[in-house]
């Protein structure tokens, strides 16, 4: 799982540090690396390294990033190894000009894909799924990019919340699944896509709607057009619900904070136990302990204390960091009064 957002303006020339502000709102959706790239007047220019939003992007090179289209990218370590080569957004050059990906989700058929690009002569430069999907738009374009990305996302299996950027365009997909989150909103005149509407609030943007499932949008200078694909239900991933989303943030229309009250709620009525106090393991389930005390009527109380300094020990890429980080993270409450 990583966090995408993408503007567009027609004035700006500073989409950039809109971006910084909403990627920072989604640090939680990656911690291993970030990139933001920009459109100046049909060049894209762009940079990414390992590391928190914070610690990437110097003041120097945000001001070097200037244009009036953007994408940005924090990265959880889903699909190859920890290194900037594997860090997006992914900056292509090809016939037709330069494209720019951000993607959230994962290529089932990556590796088929793969092979087959390979042995015909195609050239990787990257672990990453979402270099098929830039390699099989590259391959499809030939009259208009819209045309390359439906036949490209019709050749794939997967999810993905996805952002592209060419010389003139943004432009969002959502899979047909909608296992992954892509929301629309609007920053004075400029449109912005997120993967969650925290982002919105963070810049101060309007929140218009989410993409649909296997909806394509295009935004340019004449505006927004919506390309819908054949959906195949709307099936959000349930770990976003229970864990991985903000709490603050709406996802498909619902509150993830009232989701996970309401989770809570259900499971006192379904596993009622005899208890003194309720305890929420930091953060995403404190709000689902709160909602279990509400439904049973046993107090919440804290029982582990978090260092906030800490972040999320799940997205770690190994197993003994993940171990090392919740030892650091949490410290149970010890003693008698």
């Amino acid at each position: 799982m990583s966090g995408v957002v993408g503007i567009y303006s027609k004035k700006r020339n500073d989409v950039s540090k809109i971006i910084y502000y909403g990627l920072y709102a989604l640090q939680h959706r990656g911690q291993v690396s970030t990139g933001i790239a920009v459109n100046n007047n049909g060049f894209v220019d762009y940079f990414k390294d390992l590391g928190l939003v914070h610690e990437v992007f110097p003041r120097e090179t945000m001001e070097r990033l200037r244009g009036n289209i953007g994408i940005g990218h924090v990265r959880y370590a889903a699909v190859g190894d920890t290194t900037t080569v594997n860090a997006q957004p992914l900056v292509v050059g090809y016939k037709r000009g330069a494209l720019a990906l951000a993607h959230d989700g994962a290529v089932v058929n990556f590796e088929k894909l793969r092979d087959e690009l390979e042995d015909n002569g195609t050239i990787f430069q990257s672990q990453l799924d979402t270099e098929v999907i830039a390699n099989l738009i590259a391959r499809y374009h030939k009259d208009n990019v819209e045309d390359a990305i439906i036949k490209a996302l019709d050749a794939i299996r997967g999810t993905y919340g996805l952002v592209m950027m060419t010389t003139d365009k943004l432009i969002g997909a959502r899979d047909p699944y909608g296992v992954k989150s892509l929301s629309l909103g609007k920053f004075g005149e400029d449109y912005i896509l997120a993967s969650e509407t925290c982002a919105f609030d963070t810049i101060g943007a309007e929140f218009i709607r989410d993409i649909e499932p296997g909806e394509i949008v295009v935004i340019d200078e004449s505006g927004l057009k919506s390309i819908r694909k054949e959906p195949k239900g709307k099936n959000p991933c349930l770990f976003e619900i229970i864990y991985f989303a903000r709490p603050d943030s709406k996802l498909d229309g619902k509150s993830i904070y009232l989701s996970r009250i309401e989770a809570g709620k259900q499971l006192a009525r379904e596993a009622a136990v005899d208890a003194d106090i309720v305890i929420g393991a930091p953060d995403s389930g404190t709000i689902s302990a709160i909602g279990y005390a509400e439904e049973s009527g046993i107090p919440y109380a804290e029982g582990l204390i978090k260092n906030r300094y800490v972040g999320r020990t799940f997205i770690e890429p190994t197993q003994d960091l993940r171990e090392q980080g919740v030892r650091i993270k949490l410290k149970r409450i010890k003693g008698k009064c």
